[in-house]
């Protein structure tokens, strides 16, 4: 029988890269290089857990490969379906990169998908954190010193991730 857990963070290597001790008892379920498709596929590994609280950030990977955003759209709508049982479903926006002429469209199709993420929160009833506002800088890309590489976060990025879930979740 699978281990259960109170509270799993899902998604990327954003998730996957952090240490999230300072919120008790988890399962942290990121991937480094994880796409919403392959979440979808993995995902009933995460239910089988049992939580009473997912945090779920997922979506970014898919953008930096190209995916259209109606394509992750359709797939957060499977995934998203298949949570709707969880007593405590957390959504994630996604973070804005690094902004460079290159990743124009890749910020405004975040944009876009929080948007999405946003209003099918209020649908399903699970919670909207909207980090994006918190990570930016002037130019609406992710703020320089809260990024190593212009999509992974620093230890000042995290604090200000852990920041905004510490008023949902203690």
């Amino acid at each position: 029988m699978p281990k259960q857990y109170d509270l799993i963070f899902l998604g990327d290597s954003l998730t996957d890269f952090h240490d999230w001790s300072a919120f008790g008892r988890h399962h942290n379920a990121g991937i480094a290089g994880d796409t919403t498709d392959g979440l979808l596929y993995r995902l009933h590994y995460t239910l089988d857990k049992k939580p009473r609280t997912l945090v779920l950030m997922i979506g970014i990977n898919d953008l930096l490969q190209g995916l259209d955003a109606g394509c992750i759209e359709e797939n957060y709508a499977k995934i998203l379906e298949k949570i709707e049982g969880i007593d405590n479903v957390v959504l994630l926006s996604l973070l804005p990169v690094k902004a460079v002429p290159e990743t124009a469209v890749i910020n405004r199709d975040v944009k876009r998908l929080n948007r999405y993420l946003q209003n099918e929160s209020q649908k399903r009833r699970f919670t909207f954190v909207d980090l994006y506002p918190l990570m930016t800088d002037g130019d609406e890309g992710l703020k320089e010193s809260y990024s190593s590489d212009g999509v992974h976060l620093t230890p000042k990025g995290y604090d200000v991730w852990e920041e905004a879930l510490k008023v949902i979740l203690q």
